[in-house]
Order: structure tokens, then sequence, then C-alpha cells
């Protein structure tokens, strides 16, 4: 082949190669731009979608307002009523009353209650119970106690016993309105009777059905060691468990004595008032009462909610009077442990959960005094030795001497062999001097050099000698002190268990006092 046709061909290949290249590129840019546009057509899908779902949540919330429109009484009610409850002055309500809507009459009740006039709003809030019991009690107890808390052991006492005549059990979801009605009751608002009547009928329903709090969560935090202690950080697993254990228990104890406390001390007008987070809740769930609408027109106020998140892209959902906020049992732990929560809302919740907390005690009890077998090992040297609290294993620690003397052993020549080298030596320098022998003084270099090999011999023999000692103390010191650390982690779980006891014996005595 002539050099033309060669670089013809490494022409061609090269081309081939480029052109090749070039397609590979141009099916790749085709993917990109294909994976482009199909991301694209969905986003515009997607936004298609949107705007017809925005137009039709329009269109369909136009013909709710239309129909809305008829109810203009109710909304008139309810207009005033949210008034009256954010403080404006509301001198004259001039309400239409609205068949069967028990709003109407309990707005009049409240707009009486402003004004000083307990005997009117007794009345109209009995005509809006006998519309609805639920609503309208409800309403009566909440305006009260939020606005007029003066008149609300008076006025929602008798409500509230109707409403929630005892806790669901433990395990069973609450709504919001009678969350609202516990936290009052629980506070105090309607004074120390219905409180008590609240929390010993509950205890008697939980009775008959053979039900208590089976947990709570947040008590019993160990509290911060006041000092390391012996080993602290280095006990033993078993130990560990036992100190932790009896710090929980004196945690426990610790948070059991600051609820009690709070029980015992003098009610006053703040102490009742509730905390600043149920405040919300109390207010936003009686707003929600007021905006439910009445019979006829609350499908169609739930519907236009729900249009307007659809219109405004909110897909939380809309809140409501009857929402399921937690069940029983959550809601008494969180009650007890919140440190912003009115002292006897957190007693309250403590004496419903007070069996769920004493077999708590009892399990902390049962782990700090747990049995510590006094027997553990320590590693030495690439071997374990077997210790206790009267001291190391004979047997662990003569084998821990025999390897120590096998690491340490050196081939030895007996003591004898350098003076008598020495002397040989010298005996074969005088012979060779006198007779100029060649031989012998090969011989006698030669048992020089023996010689000084015996010498150099029993001086690394007696190297491995204070070695081997020096690590037979070292090893025997570690020994000791894992036994002395050993002693130390007993003590401290006989102090733990000894402490736990103790902390159990006024964790019943502050759960059943005499």
């Amino acid at each position: 082949m002539s050099w033309t046709d060669y670089s013809q061909n490494t022409r061609i290949r090269e081309l081939e190669e480029a052109l090749d290249s070039a397609h590979a590129r141009i099916a790749h840019e085709r993917r990109h731009l294909r994976s482009e546009l199909s991301q694209v057509r969905g986003n515009l899908e997607k936004r298609l979608d949107r705007v017809s779902a925005t137009l039709d949540a329009f269109i369909e919330l136009s013909d709710v307002r239309e129909t809305l429109s008829l109810f203009g009484d109710a909304a008139r009610a309810r207009h005033r009523t949210l008034q009256m409850l954010d403080g404006a002055a509301v001198p004259d309500l001039r309400l239409e009353d609205v068949p069967d809507y028990w709003l109407v009459p309990a707005a009049h009740g409240l707009h009486a209650l402003r004004a000083g006039d307990t005997a009117t709003a007794r009345v109209r809030f009995d005509d809006a119970a006998r519309r609805d019991a639920d609503r309208g009690r409800a309403f009566a107890a909440l305006a009260t106690a939020l606005t007029h808390a003066e008149h609300a052991r008076a006025i929602g006492a008798s409500l509230t016993a109707d409403l929630l005549p005892h806790l669901p059990l433990p395990s069973e979801e609450l709504d919001r309105g009678r969350r609202a009605l516990w936290l009052l009751t629980a506070d105090g608002s309607f004074g120390d009777e219905a409180r008590e009547h609240l929390l010993l009928s509950t205890l008697r329903h939980w009775s008959a059905e053979g039900v208590r709090p089976t947990g709570f969560s947040g008590l019993g935090a160990a509290p911060p060691s006041a000092k390391r202690g012996a080993a602290r950080g280095r006990l033993p697993a078993g130990v560990a468990e036992r100190v932790a254990a009896a710090r929980r228990l004196t945690g426990l104890r610790e948070d059991i004595a600051r609820i009690t406390a709070l029980g015992s001390e003098e009610a006053s007008a703040r102490a009742l008032a509730p905390d600043r987070v149920s405040a919300d809740f109390l207010w936003e769930s009686l707003r929600l009462l007021v905006e439910e609408g009445s019979p006829e027109e609350a499908p169609l106020l739930a519907r236009a909610g729900e249009l307007r998140g659809v219109i405004e892209g909110d897909a939380s959902g809309q809140q409501a009077w009857d929402d399921r906020v937690g069940t029983v049992e959550a809601l008494l732990d969180e009650d007890m442990v919140r440190d912003e929560a009115p002292p006897h809302r957190r007693t309250f919740a403590l004496v419903l959960q007070r069996p769920a907390v004493l077999d708590a005690a009892e399990t902390l009890l049962g782990e700090a005094t747990a049995p510590v077998e006094d027997r553990s090992t320590v590693p030495v040297r690439g071997t374990r030795v077997a210790i206790t609290s009267r001291g190391a294993d004979a047997q662990d620690l003569a084998d821990l001497d025999a390897r120590l003397e096998r690491e340490h052993d050196s081939a030895s020549t007996p003591s004898f062999l350098g003076p008598t080298g020495l002397g040989l030596t010298a005996l074969l320098v005088v012979a060779a001097l006198v007779t100029s022998s060649g031989v012998l003084w090969l011989l006698c270099l030669a048992s020089a050099l023996a010689t000084a090999a015996v010498f150099v011999t029993n001086r690394g023999r007696g190297r491995n000698e204070e070695e081997r000692r020096a690590g037979q103390k070292r090893a025997r010191t570690q020994v000791d002190a894992a036994v002395a650390s050993w002693r130390a982690a007993l003590a401290e779980a006989e102090g733990a268990s000894a402490t736990a006891r103790e902390e159990a014996g006024r964790i019943r005595s502050l759960l059943n006092p005499s």
C-alpha cells in the first residue's frame, strides 16, 4: 500500500469517527430535549389542572355564596357574636330569630351577661340549650369562662356536668369541645365542686370499665449527678443500669413532689387563668363553634371553606368544632409534664395518672435493686483475670505469671563458662606467643569470641529478668486497680439500691397521703 492510500484511509477513519461522535452527541441532545419537553409538558399540565380546579372552585364558591345569602339573619347573628367575643361594644343586637338555630338566643345571653344581667343570661342560655343541647351549653360555659370568669362558677358548673360527666377511657380520642371543657374544669374555672366531680366520676367510670392509664412520658428524667463517683463512666453494664434506674427514680420523685406542692398552693385568680397556649386553644374552639353555622347552612359553610382552600392552595384542611385532638392518655400526659400548665390542671392529671406513675416507680425500683453478681474479669497482657470484691483469682494470677515468664524466657549459659573462657583464652595467648603457632592464634581468637558471646548472653538474660519483674509488677498493679474499681462499683450499686428504696417509699407517700 502506498503512502497516499494509507493517508486517505486514515483520513476516512477519522471522518467516520467524527461522524459517529456527532451522531451520538445529537442523539444525547435529542434525548435531553425530549426530557425537558416532557417536564415542561408535565408542569404545563399541572398548571392547567390547577387553573382549571381554581376556576371550578371560583364558580362553585359563587354558587355557594349565593345560596348562603339566603341565611342573612344567621350570618348577622354570627357576626354580632364574634364582635362581642372580640370585646367590641354592641349596644343593641337587633337580631332576627332563626328557627332551630341555637346561636341567636345564645348571643342574647352573652349580651345580657356583658350588661351584668345574669338572670336574663341564664334564661337565654337555657333557650339555646333547648334548641341544641351540646352546642348551646358548650357556648354558655366557654363564653362565660373566657369573657366573665366571675360568673363562670354560677353559670357554667351545671352545664359542664351534663356535657362532660366524666372523661372517656384513656385510649379514646377526644374532640375539641370536650377538651375545652376539660381544661376549664380541671383549672378550677367552674369551681372546686365541678373539678372534684369530674375527677371522681372519671375514676369511677374507669374502675367500672376495668381500665387505667398504661404509661406516661416526660416525668422522671435523671437529675444531673452531684459527683462523678467511683469509676463513673467506666461502670460495668449491669451496675450502670441499676445506678441509672435509681437516678431516674430520684427524678420521678422530684417531679411528683413539685406537682403535689403546686396543688397545696393557695389558688388565686391568676393561678386559675389558663396559660397562653391553652387560652389560644379555648378562644379558637369558641370561634369555631360560633362559625359552624346553623343546621341548614353548616354544610354550605364547610364546603365554602374547602373551596377557599383550593383557591388559596391550602391543602391542610379546615379546622372544625368537632375535630379530634388526641387520646385522653396523651392529653393527661401533656397536662402533667408541661411546666406552663396551671397548678390545678397538673395535679388533676397526676391523680388520674397515679396508677401508671406507681407502676413506673415499681419498675424502676426493681431495676435499681436487682442483685449484682460479685464476679467480673479484667484483661491483662492478652489474658483475662477473674476478680471479685475479695481479690483476683489465684489460678488466673499464676497463669499470668507463667505467661510473663514465657514471654521473657531466653536461652542462657552456665555462669562458670565466662571465667573459664577467660582463663582458656589467656593460656592460648601464652602458648601462641611461645610457639608462634598460627593454629594457636586461631584457637585463641575463637576462644575470645566465645567468651565474649557468653558475657553478652548472660547480660541479656539479666535484662530480661528485670523486664519480667517490671512487667509482673505492672500486671499486679493493674489487677489491684481493677479489684478496687470493682469494689467501688459494687458499693455504688448498693448505694443506688438503698437510694431507690428510699425514693420509692417517698413516691408512695406523695401519691398516697394519709
